[in-house]
């Protein structure tokens, strides 16, 4: 890309001091679990690694991260994996859980065998302006999901953009949060200065930035596909820095003499000094240069609407474990649910608004109140909106024949000790580590639904039972 990318970071500091979510992270060795693999990449604290559920054909990846080169950040570390855990975005890698040894910090996640968005520019040299459309649609959706659930990601880069297959058009995901951090209102600040040199917005260098600095950062993100080279570019970072203060980008190139008006609109719009008059996500993905992917009014066809019909029916239990199974299956075995769900969502949710235009769309007259009850009866969390999880696990079962395998992976899953079976009490720590809160009260709801008190243990066969009965 003209140039090599600064790996410089002027700090490491986390502050996740406001978070109030379970812990996610498992005490048992991570290795009676899963088979380790080859070695697929290599950071500063570790390295990751391909592996796979014993018993299980399913591969996952595995950051192994040593505890003894943190310095002391193992409670910054383990509040990032607090964060991926309530994250649900397919544009963003999932993370299913974590293991801690003394050794060492463990994450396992989606694994994205595609290679990252970085190599992909280096090998390319450069991207059109339909296929820069497709992947920076991709990038915003998922950071707009985390600012609208008050995250800023702080370091984002290529490299950090991973496709989830090698195949042409495989979609992308975004990956390490090690420098993400909350905040509470819009207007907040930051002011330690993090993140790669050439993607570092000039607020940050400052030191006085917001969650706008993410912005700046797709804007050069979006310059590097479009001509192969950065913005702003030197063989000394004090140089770098001045430039990127200035602001001044370059688009009168001969790469540039192709590039659409409309393009170099929205990249100025990326690239404004000035953090107040930059675009935020949301009105980027609503820039004109982006109407050639608008599709036709969203529809819901009539499979989708049976399978959120049919979900409502059935047990808070088989609900909480499919939210659990869905997290287990495969890129290719939800792609296409993926697509649907990103037809439908707004902001990374599903409101009733959006719901019933898609069945206006279709034809499809529901009373108002039933498609409140169809809403209530999927959000879990009840918050009003159906989120990427909830969409999976409303519309697996009927859309995907469930596996022996997948249903005892999500056994072996809750039954995290290995007992053979699973408690109450597992099945309240397995939803923590999903990110979701469970009260007594709910926990003695979803037992009492399939005959078991609070002191009960469930087999496997009785487990699998509690999937059949989804299909009859």
């Amino acid at each position: 890309m003209g140039v090599n990318v600064s790996k410089r970071q002027f700090s490491t500091m986390l502050d996740f001091s406001s978070l109030d979510i379970p812990m996610t992270i498992k005490n048992i060795p991570i290795r009676s679990v899963y088979n380790f693999g080859k070695v697929i990449g290599t950071g500063r604290f570790g390295i990751v690694r391909e592996a796979q559920a014993k018993g299980s054909k399913i591969k996952v990846a595995i950051k192994s991260i040593s505890k003894s080169l943190l310095h002391g950040m193992d409670n910054a570390l383990k509040r990032e994996i607090e964060i991926l855990a309530k994250l649900d975005h397919p544009n963003i890698i999932r993370f299913y859980e974590a293991y801690e040894d003394d050794q060492y910090i463990n994450i396992v996640m989606e694994n994205c065998c595609g290679g990252d968005l970085f190599k992909k520019i280096i090998n390319a040299g450069n991207f059109d302006e339909d296929q820069t459309r497709i992947i920076l649609k991709q990038i915003l959706l998922a950071v707009n999901y985390l600012h609208d659930n008050k995250i800023v990601h702080r370091d984002l880069k290529p490299a950090n953009f991973l496709f989830c297959k090698s195949e042409e058009g495989a979609m992308l995901k975004l990956a390490d949060f090690g420098l993400s951090s909350r905040f509470t209102r819009r207007s907040d600040t930051f002011r330690i200065a993090v993140g790669t040199t050439h993607y570092m917005a000039p607020e940050v260098i400052n030191g006085c930035y917001t969650f706008k600095c993410d912005i700046w950062s797709i804007g050069v993100i979006m310059y590097a596909m479009l001509s192969g080279n950065f913005p702003f570019h030197s063989k000394f970072e004090c140089e770098i820095y001045k430039q990127i203060e200035k602001g001044d980008i370059n688009i009168e190139d001969k790469i540039w003499e192709s590039i659409s008006a409309e393009a170099k609109d929205l990249l100025k719009k990326l690239l404004c000094v000035n953090h107040f008059q930059r675009l935020s996500a949301s009105e980027a993905l609503a820039h004109p240069w982006f109407s050639p992917l608008n599709k036709q009014p969203v529809h819901m066809d009539q499979s989708t609407l049976k399978a959120f019909q049919e979900y409502s029916k059935i047990s808070n239990f088989q609900k909480e474990a499919l939210s659990i199974l869905v997290k287990l299956l495969s890129v290719d075995e939800i792609m296409e649910l993926n697509s649907m769900f990103l037809d439908l969502e707004v902001n990374g949710f599903i409101t009733m608004k959006t719901l019933n235009k898609a069945l206006k769309n279709s034809g499809y007259q529901l009373a108002r109140k039933e498609i409140k009850e169809l809403m209530k009866s999927i959000a879990i969390d009840k918050n009003g909106k159906i989120n990427h999880s909830e969409f999976l696990a409303a519309v697996v079962a009927s859309k995907h024949h469930l596996q022996h395998e997948e249903i005892w992976l999500t056994f072996q899953h809750i039954d995290a000790e290995k007992k053979g079976y699973i408690t109450s009490n597992d099945i309240k720590i397995a939803f923590e580590r999903s990110g979701h809160k469970m009260n007594d009260k709910h926990l003695h709801k979803i037992m009492s639904e399939i005959g078991k008190n609070i002191q009960s243990q469930i087999s496997l066969g009785e487990f699998v039972e509690v999937f059949q009965k989804i299909h009859m």
